[in-house]
């Protein structure tokens, strides 16, 4: 498989927080470009858990698809009928912090846990602002994914490494409680390609500064 340079990557993160935010008219028109159907081969390798074309809704009604996708979403997600969190704290303890005092310090399901603080601490060093709709959430996986992007557009290599590892290393566990949800096959693979893309980039481990992955 090719090396994806950051250039690359930053596209794919960019449009791994469309497919995983309340799907929209414009997230069709991105499925529809070849380059996007390209840039996803690149993260996918063949006969892993995502399928052939895992995101494309080719031969479907557009209005039926998006109305199909947005009923799925809020069964999966929704605010009030989800029962699937997209966001880091639930799947965390609450703080590791030993000097809280709050009985439900080490629970986890709750949010604005210690990496919900440790975000909002990123985003205010570098003037960035939460949306309204993620101000309770700001470990959202779509905010985690944007920031990534914007990473590889301009952090260093040790900068993705770290937040990968500290910020992203929950995919999995939404993995697992996505599949007990028998999910509409979009949002299974896109949680998928989400997971193979960071297990590639915490195995090959190393992008470096010249836009590159290096191979051991």
């Amino acid at each position: 498989m090719k090396a994806m340079t950051n250039a690359e990557k930053e596209r794919f993160c960019a449009f791994a927080a469309s497919i995983i935010a309340p799907p929209d008219g414009a997230l069709l028109d991105d499925l529809e470009q070849d380059d996007l159907r390209n840039l996803i081969g690149e993260c996918v390798r063949p006969g892993d858990g995502a399928k052939q074309s895992p995101l494309f809704a080719d031969g479907e009604n557009r209005e039926g698809f998006l109305s199909a996708l947005r009923g799925e979403y809020e069964r999966l997600f929704g605010q009030w009928e989800g029962r699937i969190s997209l966001v880091e704290s639930t799947y965390k303890p609450w703080t590791t912090d030993k000097g809280c005092g709050m009985v439900f310090a080490a629970s986890t399901g709750l949010v604005m846990g210690d990496s919900a603080l440790h975000m909002q601490a990123i985003y205010r060093q570098l003037s960035l602002e939460v949306p309204d709709m993620f101000r309770s959430m700001p470990d959202h996986l779509v905010l985690e994914m944007e920031f990534l992007a914007l990473l590889y557009r301009s952090g260093s290599a040790e900068q993705i490494e770290r937040f990968i590892g500290d910020h992203l290393d929950w995919i999995p566990e939404l993995k697992a409680v996505l599949e007990e949800a028998n999910p509409h096959p979009f949002y299974r693979n896109a949680v998928e390609i989400i997971h193979q893309f960071l297990q590639q980039e915490a195995n090959s481990g190393k992008v470096d500064d010249h836009g590159q992955t290096k191979i051991h």
